[in-house]
């Protein structure tokens, strides 16, 4: 599969066949393309908690609001990458944090290494972090940026198609509003 498909084919995908056993082999794979993301000043403000305990995963599940659908994924999943940023080890300029930003492309580039391996996730960002960070005993200064329960879709499990706005609609030319037209 290339990038391309990776792209293509991900989804956010909130069940898991039963059973389904994650490997720490896929697992490593997935955290390198997380630790191999791009980030300002190369400043790399992320940390990666692997947690395969069912006890501890029936507690990180606790930290969604009832009404949040991807608790019942953490409950069945293999294992859940839990992404921490380091907001100290990153930077805000123009009052954009970018260690933000630098955790998202490292969870984006985990979520379509995971996608390439078949393995089924779902970013979880609705949560309590402080929460989390305290079940998780993690030093004050870090914040818990997401969660990515890992499974095996069901098997026959075919997710909804995503509607995509048209290129037309969001991409300009030299300025907004200019119409960005492809080269026959």
């Amino acid at each position: 599969m290339d990038v391309k498909e990776a792209v293509i084919r991900r989804r956010s995908i909130r069940r898991f066949e039963a059973g389904g056993h994650i490997s720490d082999a896929d697992i490593a794979t997935i955290v390198e393309a997380g630790r191999q993301a791009p980030s300002w000043k190369n400043d790399q403000p992320w940390r990666f908690v692997i947690v395969r305990d069912p006890e501890l995963r029936e507690s990180v599940a606790r930290c969604l609001p009832e009404t949040n659908p991807a608790a019942g994924a953490i409950r069945a999943a293999s294992a859940v990458i839990v992404l921490v940023g380091v907001p100290a080890e990153g930077a805000v300029h123009q009052e954009k944090p970018f260690w933000l930003v630098d955790c998202g492309i490292a969870g984006e580039n985990m979520y379509l290494q995971a996608t390439e391996l078949g393995i089924a996730t779902v970013w979880v960002s609705l949560l309590d972090g402080p929460r989390l960070c305290a079940l998780l005993g993690l030093p004050e200064g870090m914040e818990c940026v997401g969660l990515f329960p890992l499974g095996y879709a069901p098997e026959g499990y075919e997710p909804k198609p995503r509607g995509r706005r048209q290129i037309a609609d969001i991409v300009w030319s030299e300025r907004y509003g200019q119409p960005f037209t492809v080269d026959a």
